[in-house]
């Protein structure tokens, strides 16, 4: 069997229409959903990109979750398990944080292919400036620091046509490869795009699908905009670019599975779609994503179509370290000690398959200098934003309360108080330091002895866009 699967990053799952969306056009995923296992109650990990990715490379959380670090070489990863069962492997990616700055994602791969210029790559060095005008400039530089603008600009200012942007050449690449492998019997692939990650800023004959795309032509709207200065009517614009990027990558994702198809080997390859975490379109007083993880950024896309599988919708809680040990499951491969995801191979013949008691949420926390904490632990019903300070605690029922706005913790007190205890068991079935499992447990935070946040050896690591090239050298 050969195995794809594809990461899309920052894709909200009721984006979809699939998933109920009335006015976002997703074809492509939504024909995918109705030939494949769909679960409902998949929830992130560890937030965001690249502490996502470990949890899957690596079927692990953390301790509890994992921090935004490189990919240790000892980890033990599923790229590299497969590969070492007779698997060709290859990453074809254009999500930058992979590989820049030594995140060393390519590691456990035999070949991989990145297309170059999304965000914040440091892809090109140029002496042109930020080449917008003044207004534009400043525009960003408030929200995002003058360094990750000027270095988009650099990238992506002699882009004209659809297929000269990043995700539709990622899913070019993609099914370049499948073709030059058509023949091969075991093949794993793994493509990685980074759209629809801000900034939202897709080709303007996609944003005419959901709003006037010259608006404001001196100063677009696309995600890092800072939301208290935005208008309704500015709002609503940045919304649209969000929807007409998630059709953009609907549309090369649909020509990508088109080339699957048209290679001959669909009845023997497992396609896995899903996505690191969603987004905040001014939900909670945020644009784009952010902590707490309510729904919009915890619930993620999860669908798998796999030969001689029924399709159907499953309910059942999976998160992002259980991919690792399922695909191992149907490789027919042992799933390693350490691994803490669990396989969801049972779910898939029928509906009835229970997942997960809860699912946990939230970025790593620095236990030894964090003034705050908080993570998200929710079963299928009740979505509990924890803190370790009750006080500050939120719950919503999500059956009642789709977008998690009636905080109603005081009227739940039981339920607020299991998952805070299931809370309590995950810290410590995954490893956190007993300050912080006392933290949580007591309000007061313990002695942080001995603990280690980033290992020695990472000690200097900086993330490497705090060295970007800043458009005031140039001038």
């Amino acid at each position: 069997m050969n195995f794809v699967v594809i990461c899309i990053d920052t894709l909200r799952y009721d984006h979809l229409a699939c998933n109920g969306n009335d006015w976002i056009h997703t074809p492509n995923l939504d024909a995918f959903a109705r030939d494949a296992v769909v679960f409902d109650h998949a929830y992130l990990g560890s937030f965001p990109t690249i502490p996502h990715r470990t949890d899957v490379f690596t079927g692990r959380f953390g301790r509890p979750l994992h921090p935004w670090l490189p990919l240790g070489f000892d980890a033990v990863t599923l790229p590299a398990l497969v590969g070492e069962a007779g698997w060709a492997t290859s990453l074809v990616f254009d999500t930058p944080h992979l590989i820049n700055g030594g995140h060393g994602f390519d590691y456990p791969f035999h070949g991989w292919h990145f297309e170059r210029g999304n965000e914040v790559d440091q892809h090109i060095v140029d002496d042109l400036g930020a080449d917008r005008p003044d207004t534009y400039a400043r525009h960003y530089s408030e929200r995002v620091g003058r360094l990750t603008y000027p270095q988009y600009v650099r990238n992506n200012r002699h882009r004209y046509l659809e297929e000269q942007w990043p995700s539709p050449r990622v899913f070019k690449a993609a099914g370049d490869l499948i073709e030059m492998n058509r023949s091969r019997q075991k093949l794993f692939l793994w493509v990685d795009c980074f759209d629809p990650h801000e900034p939202w800023d897709p080709p303007n004959h996609y944003v005419a699908l959901y709003d006037d795309p010259d608006f404001d032509r001196d100063c677009p709207m696309m995600g890092w905009e800072p939301l208290e200065r935005l208008s309704p009517e500015e709002l609503r614009h940045v919304q649209a670019h969000y929807a007409a990027e998630v059709t953009m990558v609907d549309h090369h994702l649909g020509l990508f599975l088109d080339r699957l198809s048209a290679s001959g080997r669909d009845d023997d390859t497992a396609v896995f779609i899903t996505c690191d975490h969603g987004t905040n379109l001014g939900a909670h007083g945020q644009l784009s994503k952010g902590g707490p993880i309510y729904e919009q950024v915890g619930h993620v896309v999860l669908m798998a179509r796999i030969p001689v599988a029924e399709p159907g919708r499953r309910t059942g809680i999976v998160q992002p370290a259980d991919l690792m040990p399922t695909i191992l499951d149907l490789a027919g491969l042992p799933v390693p000690e350490g691994v803490q995801g669990r396989s969801f191979i049972h779910m898939i013949p029928g509906p009835s398959a229970r997942g997960r008691q809860v699912a946990v949420s939230g970025g790593a926390i620095d236990v030894a200098s964090a003034q705050d904490a908080v993570l998200t632990v929710q079963d299928e019903r009740w979505c509990l934003i924890d803190r370790p300070d009750a006080s500050r605690s939120e719950m919503y029922d999500k059956t009642l309360d789709h977008a998690q706005e009636r905080d109603v913790i005081s009227e739940h007190p039981q339920e607020a108080q299991r998952l805070h205890q299931q809370l309590l068991d995950f810290l410590v079935d995954h490893e956190a330091h007993p300050a912080l499992v006392g933290w949580f447990q007591s309000g007061q935070k313990g002695d942080t002895s001995g603990y280690q946040h980033v290992p020695p050896y990472l000690a200097q690591f900086r993330p490497y866009w705090e060295t970007a090239l800043d458009a005031e050298l140039h001038r």
